[in-house]
């Protein structure tokens, strides 16, 4: 087998690593894209209603706490909004179940969380992998057409040298 067709092999197959490279990663990151956005739907939504309730919590402690200090008869007015008694009671029965709900929605957040990391690290292994790939197909590719063009022997031909 002659030089040359080591060098063509080189140049062939370092091309061909670099088209499979480009051609996977690109294939791979189609396949990302709806699990991402998914993903991220579910992250700002989660966290729009966890910040939602937690002002709602926020709202309703400052409503028990001011009523707390007024007898059972009167009325609450608190930020403009008048609280009965039974208003008020009924807020600290709903205080019980936002707080189940916020841990509902903070366990939906980790979970979330979890798979974006997952993603993420996913998504760094295709970029490691990918340019460890395009570095190899780069580097045979070149060499292979430089060496093919340059006609260049890495080992001398004893043929041709006088003895």
């Amino acid at each position: 087998m002659s030089m040359q067709a080591i060098y063509k092999i080189c140049a062939l197959v370092g091309t061909l690593i670099i088209v499979a490279d480009v051609g996977f990663s690109w294939d791979r990151i189609q396949k990302f894209e709806h699990t991402v956005s998914s993903v991220f739907e579910v992250v700002v939504t989660s966290q729009m209603e966890f910040d939602g309730l937690q002002k709602e919590l926020s709202h309703i402690n400052k409503v028990l706490a001011q009523a707390g200090n007024i007898s059972d008869e009167q009325k609450v007015q608190i930020d403009g909004v008048d609280y009965s008694p039974y208003e008020v009671e009924r807020l600290k029965n709903e205080r019980g179940n936002i707080k189940l709900y916020m841990q509902e929605k903070q366990l939906d957040l980790s979970e979330v969380n979890r798979e974006k990391t997952f993603i993420l690290n996913e998504v760094r292994a295709l970029f490691l992998g990918s340019l460890v790939f395009l570095i190899i197909g780069t580097l045979l590719s070149v060499f292979g057409y430089l060496a093919w063009y340059f006609k260049i022997e890495l080992f001398e031909d004893r043929r041709k040298v006088p003895r």
